[in-house]
Parts: structure tokens; sequence; C-alpha cells
């Protein structure tokens, strides 16, 4: 064999040769800093170290210092990790985390300047955070949904994607507040208000029963079963009332009815 149908050989050897997957989840501390000081690491993998690691602060720090990090990635950090994080991440890229544009409302508000018009800080760019979320695929939504603070929670809970906004409430860090808000929201699927009706824990609240039966978005084979518990005073609300289905106000003229007919025969 010559040494050009050597090379050859080698060529070929060398293109059919397969690279092994990197473990993120099984690399050491010193391998994974390694990999993010690395400005040869894709974008890609940055990601996934975000993702796997968001609670780890130091690694979240270098992650941040990342030419390289995308916005979509930066956007993830900033709405999973805690207010020293995010105040790193302003310092250190220079910029300035905006999570809703208040432009709008800001202009409507007599006296309030626009959003433009405040002073943002010396050489500050606005890094408008809700914008990068909608560049997400939906796996990292899903993964932003599941470990992402209160503000990540009450952008993806809109999400139409089914599997995104019901991950949301299976977020540990959810409180009861944000649980008695969603049910009242009607502007919110019937699928977050099935999930919300089927929780022992979070409708044995009378709130979060009460706004469920209120909500005309709330199916009616989820609310019905909660009209029994309600006062004399939302029964009679609810069976004037035509924001709800004519189930819930049967239900409430019925249990009213009998509850009045059995204080008569005490």
């Amino acid at each position: 064999m010559d040494v050009q149908e050597l090379w050859k050989y080698i060529l070929a050897k060398k293109r059919k040769r397969k690279l092994l997957l990197l473990d993120i989840e099984h690399c050491s501390p010193i391998s994974l800093r390694n990999i993010i000081l690395d400005v040869r690491t894709s974008t890609e993998i940055l990601d996934r170290i975000a993702q796997v690691y968001s609670d780890d602060e130091y690694l979240l720090h270098d992650l941040v210092r990342c030419p390289n990090l995308s916005e979509t990635t930066l956007a993830f950090i900033a709405l999973t990790a805690s207010d020293e994080i995010k105040n790193f991440i302003s310092g250190t890229r220079v910029l300035d985390l905006v999570v809703y544009d208040e432009t709008a409302t800001a202009a409507a508000i007599p006296g309030k300047p626009e959003t433009g018009q405040q002073d943002k800080g010396p050489g500050k760019k606005k890094f408008n955070v809700m914008q990068a979320v909608q560049k997400m695929t939906s796996p990292q939504k899903i993964k932003l949904a599941l470990s992402g603070g209160k503000e990540a929670r009450g952008l993806l809970i809109r999400e139409s994607n089914k599997q995104v906004s019901t991950a949301v409430l299976e977020n540990p860090r959810i409180t009861d507040g944000e649980i008695e808000f969603f049910a009242k929201s009607q502007n919110l699927s019937e699928d977050i208000m099935r999930k919300i009706g089927t929780n022992s824990d979070w409708t044995k609240k009378y709130n979060v029963a009460q706004s469920l039966v209120y909500n005309p978005k709330c199916p009616p084979g989820i609310a019905v079963g909660f009209v029994t518990r309600m006062s004399d005073r939302d029964l009679g609300m609810l069976e004037k009332s035509r924001n709800v289905s004519e189930a819930v106000r049967s239900s409430a003229r019925r249990i009213l009815t009998q509850r009045k007919l059995g204080k008569k025969s005490s």
C-alpha cells in the first residue's frame, strides 16, 4: 500500500469513528468548569449544563460569563436563579433584565415615564426575557416551567402548549396564592382548571374551590363537585349568575332549596 492509499485508509477510519456522548450529569466539578470556560464549547452543551445545574450558583457564575451563551439560556438562568445571580447577570453582562415590557402601561399612566425614557444606567441595554422565552424549544420551556421562579410561572402558565402550561403546576416552588390566582383566571385553559380541580391539597382550601366554581373556564364536571361546599351566600349568587354553566346554576339552586327545607323542618 503506497502512502496515498494509506492516508485514504486512515482518513476513512477517522470519519467512521463515533464520538462518545458527553455525560453532563456525571461530570466532575473540575471537568464541568473546564467545559464551561472552553470557548469552543457549543451553545447546546452550555444550555444543557444550565438546565441540569440550575441550582449550582458556583457554576452559574461561570456560565453567565461565557461569551457564546445563547439568549435563551441566559433567560432560563435569569428566571430560575436567585436574586444574587440576577444582579450578577445585570452587572457582568451590562444588562437590564426586563420580564414584562411596561412601555404601553407606563405611557397610559399620567406622570409616569415610558420604559424607554427611564434611566437604565450608563452603557446598559435592555434584555427582554419574555422575548427570549418565546424562542425556547418546548423541552426548554418545560424544564423552565418545572424549575423557574414566580416570573417564569406567570409567563408559562399561559402557553398554548398543554405540556408546558400544566408543567407549571408541578413546580415545587409554586405557592397557594398563585394557585388561587390561576383558579380565578378566565384566560387560562380548561386543562389548567382541571389539574387544579383534581388536586385535593389545593381544593381543600375554600378560596380555591370557590374560584373554580365561579370560573366559566372550569369544566362543569369539575365545578359542580365543589358546589356542595359553597356557603348560602355563594349559592344564592351562583343560581342567578349567567357567567357559570347551567349545571352549576341548577346544582346551586337544588342545594340551596334543600338547605332551606332542612332549616324549616328543624
